[in-house]
């Protein structure tokens, strides 16, 4: 998606792996040891004798009933290798040493109320949580030159995709254990945070830190992602101890008042959810409890980057992640270790030019902006950042790719030479190929006030188009039948609300019309939701041919710089 800082497009893939059924330890996604209603996982266990250590484990939980019952769930079970080294790293003789409340976490930690095969291991966290709530993160490592899947970063993965009755069985060379250490208490016992753990007792965020998921009341505060420096990090930066953090952040010398920089930096730090490094790499903006303020993030390689953003044309280097240090579980949150001492970014309302046509899906189907292409299909719900709404059968309910041909004909001065044409028809109604509906997620955009202009290719069929931002419905309406006046100055058509938003002359590219449908207050940065409504009947063709949304500061040029075929943008 076109922004004003440079988007980076995410893959899952990018952090280290690919997909697990490529490995060497997933190739066995067919592989049925049993097949048989009756043999459920706890018989199965009791069945093979390497698995016998871990039977006796689920015994000391007081799970053998559960597990021999129906139902449809996820065991991770270590072999008779993977218990012995967990009971000779926890300095035990044998399972009669392991007490029945340290087994049923071990139990809860290795159950998951839902059927996964290896293929739905992802780089990042697990789709389901396991039984204690806490999720399991799985990834990829090299090993002596082999690549082995890792299970939470405690056990390697041996083999699986073992059904039994009720449910599905994995094999690992280690025993889960979950964590039992709230973020606050996570980043205290390890002496490299030495400097952030006072800063976050000083403000008082030691304590919102340190309530389990649980225990908390408060819905928007049950799981935490952290984000931390090291000792190294802040002393990298010239900041040897608290005292000095203090002194460069604390302005009003009260680091409990909410008004003062350090209360800030700290919450700045705290995002109100459950990210993994997967989840940061595939969402671009992040809120924090510092109000109104956002983190942003990208991909790079391999790299996860926060606040690493181009605002007009220059680039905002950012911090990346530690990513080994980095996704580790605790009882309330995940915590993250930053590279780095990063600050509250102060942004200035700026201008963001929305090509609605630059969609990450659109952009690897490899005919993006590619010449000629004509009416390629997306279907409703095959686009991550659009949704589509219309008749009962929505698959038959799309938003269809084109772009120019390699000589665009003299009229076609579409923005970066492509476009979508929303739905067969945009209209209300029962037919099929219907759109009733479409809404778009916006890049980040920085908060302020901004006119709204939504720049489209006329098309004859005159339908009078609502807009709404964040559910708000701007005043004016985007009528596919408008085109621009040929003897009217700019001045004056801007008056009018219209302007001509293509590099051409209006003479040549009066049916590129760029609409201005509001003015929006902009209160949050980040990424925001624009939608638009059909009011056309059943039976009427009507169609929607969208090429970008401006979103401009009320106080810039309104019809400067213009929207270059190429992607450029023209002076």
């Amino acid at each position: 998606m076109k922004k004003i800082f440079e988007r980076v497009y995410l893959v899952l893939i990018g952090l280290g792996i690919t997909a697990l059924m490529g490995l060497n330890g997933c190739k066995r996604e067919a592989l049925t040891y049993t097949t048989s209603s009756t043999v459920n996982m706890y018989t199965y266990l009791g069945q093979n004798p390497d698995y016998s250590l871990f039977k006796q484990i689920i015994d000391k939980a007081g799970y053998a009933s559960f597990l021999d019952a129906y139902g449809a769930y996820t065991l991770f079970a270590a072999n008779n290798a993977g218990v012995n080294a967990y009971l000779k790293a926890t300095n035990k003789a044998s399972v009669d040493a392991i007490d029945a409340e340290t087994a049923k976490k071990i139990v809860s930690v290795s159950l998951i109320a839902d059927t996964l095969t290896s293929s739905a291991f992802k780089d990042g966290r697990l789709r389901t949580a396991t039984q204690t709530g806490q999720y399991l993160i799985t990834g990829a490592r090299n090993i002596n030159g082999e690549t082995k899947v890792v299970i939470n970063k405690q056990a390697n993965y041996v083999t699986g995709n073992i059904r039994a009755g009720n449910g599905i069985i994995h094999i690992i060379d280690n025993v889960l254990v979950p964590s039992d250490l709230t973020l606050a208490k996570t980043v205290e016992q390890n002496s490299k945070y030495s400097i952030f753990t006072a800063a976050l007792k000083a403000t008082g965020f030691y304590d919102t830190l340190n309530v389990a998921s649980s225990a908390n009341t408060n819905p928007t505060r049950r799981l935490l992602t952290l984000m931390a420096e090291t000792d190294s990090a802040f002393r990298a930066s010239g900041i040897a101890d608290f005292n000095a953090l203090k002194a460069k952040f604390s302005t009003k010398n009260d680091p409990k008042d909410h008004a003062d920089s350090l209360w800030l930096f700290c919450a700045y730090r705290v995002w109100p959810e459950l990210a993994y490094l997967s989840d940061i790499a595939t969402s671009t903006a992040h809120a924090t409890l510092a109000p109104l303020e956002i983190t942003t993030s990208q991909l790079s390689g391999q790299t996860v980057l926060l606040n690493n953003d181009t605002f007009n044309g220059v680039l905002e280097p950012g911090f990346a992640l530690d990513r080994p240090n980095s996704d580790i579980t605790a009882t309330n949150g995940v915590l993250h270790r930053v590279l780095g001492t990063y600050k509250i970014k102060v942004r200035f309302p700026t201008a963001v030019y929305f090509d609605v046509a630059d969609q990450p899906e659109i952009r690897r189907s490899g005919f993006y902006r590619v010449p000629g292409q004509t009416n390629k299909v997306f279907a409703y719900n095959a686009l991550s950042e659009v949704t589509l709404l219309g008749a009962a059968d929505m698959n038959n309910n799309a938003l269809f790719y084109n772009t120019t041909p390699a000589t665009p004909g003299s009229a076609d001065y579409y923005f970066g030479n492509d476009w979508v044409q929303i739905g067969n028809r945009f209209r209300n109604g029962a037919n099929a190929s219907n759109v009733s509906s479409a809404t778009f997620t916006t890049p980040v955009i920085v908060r302020g006030r901004y006119k709204v202009w939504v720049d489209i290719k006329r098309n004859g069929n005159n339908q009078n188009i609502p807009v709404a931002f964040d559910g708000q419905t701007l005043p004016n309406l985007v009528n596919t039948a408008d085109a621009l006046s040929t003897t009217e100055t700019e001045a004056q058509a801007e008056a009018r609300g219209f302007k001509n938003y293509s590099e051409s002359d209006v003479t040549v590219a009066a049916n590129h019309v760029g609409r201005l449908v509001g003015i929006i207050n902009v209160t949050v940065t980040g990424r925001h939701k624009i939608t638009f409504t059909s009011t056309a009947q059943s039976g009427d063709a009507r169609t929607f041919l969208l090429d970008a949304i401006e979103f401009r500061p009320v106080d810039m040029n309104q019809l400067r710089p213009k929207l270059g075929r190429s992607g450029a943008l023209i002076p």
